[in-house]
């Protein structure tokens, strides 16, 4: 029996595969591989591997110095870039914007002031001026407009809300320190035409006003031509009686007070008159002298006790002696002849607030009639200038 293995043909006899892969490596040696080339980055940062790592890379003492140089110059520049930005361009753009911002927020607390303060409107304006980012910015926020609004809705709310039972409210000037009593109409009036400029520096009230008795002079009371239901104007002549006198001030001291009731000194009523008209008729020798004399003696006050007591019939002396004094007083303006010494008494209505002022200033004040309320005669006399 034949134990004997079957012969491979894949691997002949004598032919060890082994041997000839050994053969052939010894024989024919793979190649090495080659290194990769460094890229660009890596150069970098071998380069800088090796200023920053001294130790681990000997270089000589030059390159030591050069390094040294290198990063100096570099830190130079960019203090000196750095610096020039700063003082040069980000610094003078940050004043300008905190100039501007300043100025736009003093404008803002102007006209946002007094009863406006915390209005929402206010806070929403400040924070958009606090946000912006340069001074263009700013000026684009528009605060004249919204703030002229606001004025506008709460000044009228307030006029209807402080008016007397005249249909009146007082106007008060913050920055003037005075009054105007005015109607309600002329106050909505004056509010629907100005800005928030004006309307910032005014508060309507409800009047609080009492009648003061004055005795002034007839130059002191517009010449004696104001009469019972004038308005008028006060005005003080005399600056040392004032101690805060402005120069620049043309305004009134207090303004659209009421003319309640006016009397004329009493010796104004004592009439004596005579008229004497002579004629003498010569005829030959003979003379014969004609006098032709009237006289008329009265006292207007004294008819007026007169009619009370039934001496005379009431209506007929009241509608005789009616605005007597008013009657003077412009027939003496016609004729340009008059009684410069008359003393007047009237009784003003004023604020309540103004009363020690009037009561101190008596002998100084002066009543003018604005020109906007004058009398007939007045108006009658400016027309007639300017037509002709």
């Amino acid at each position: 029996m034949n134990n004997k293995k079957p012969r491979d043909p894949l691997n002949p006899k004598g032919f060890d595969t082994k041997e000839l892969k050994n053969q052939l490596l010894k024989d024919y040696p793979k190649p090495n591989k080659k290194n990769d080339e460094l890229t660009p980055l890596k150069k970098l940062n071998h380069k800088i591997g090796v200023y920053l790592s001294p130790n681990s890379v000997e270089i000589s003492e030059d390159e030591k110095k050069k390094k040294i140089g290198i990063i100096i110059t570099t830190l130079i520049l960019i203090t000196l870039i750095t610096s020039s930005y700063y003082f040069l361009i980000y610094e003078p753009a940050q004043q300008e914007l905190t100039l501007a911002k300043t100025a736009k927020l003093n404008e803002l607390h102007e006209l946002y002031s007094g009863a406006l303060t915390t209005s929402p409107n206010s806070f929403l304006l400040e924070n958009q001026i606090n946000d912006a980012k340069s001074p263009e910015e700013i000026n684009q926020i528009n605060i004249m407009s919204p703030a002229t609004k606001d004025w506008q809705s709460f000044h009228k709310k307030s006029i209807y809300t402080n008016q007397d039972k005249y249909n009146r409210t007082m106007a008060t000037y913050s920055n003037e320190s005075k009054n105007i009593i005015l109607p309600t109409a002329k106050a909505i009036k004056i509010v629907n035409e100005n800005n928030a400029e004006v309307l910032s520096k005014i508060r309507f009230e409800e009047p609080n006003t009492v009648s003061v008795p004055i005795l002034i002079s007839r130059l002191q009371a517009g010449a004696g031509l104001v009469n019972v239901g004038s308005i008028v104007d006060i005005y003080t002549n005399n600056n040392q009686t004032n101690e805060s006198y402005n120069p620049n001030n043309t305004s009134p001291d207090i303004s659209g007070c009421t003319v309640l009731a006016i009397m004329r000194y009493e010796d104004n009523g004592e009439i004596e008159s005579e008229y004497s008209k002579s004629n003498t008729v010569v005829k030959g020798n003979i003379t014969n002298p004609k006098e032709n004399t009237k006289t008329f003696s009265s006292d207007v006050l004294e008819l007026i006790k007169g009619s009370i007591i039934n001496g005379y019939d009431e209506e007929e002396t009241f509608e005789m002696l009616k605005n007597y004094g008013v009657k003077l007083s412009n027939y003496e303006r016609q004729i340009n002849l008059g009684d410069l010494n008359a003393q007047y008494m009237l009784l003003i209505e004023t604020p309540q607030d103004k009363v020690n002022y009037v009561i101190n200033n008596m002998e100084n004040i002066v009543l003018t009639i604005p020109t906007a309320k004058a009398p007939d005669w007045m108006i009658n006399e400016i027309s007639s200038t300017y037509q002709n």
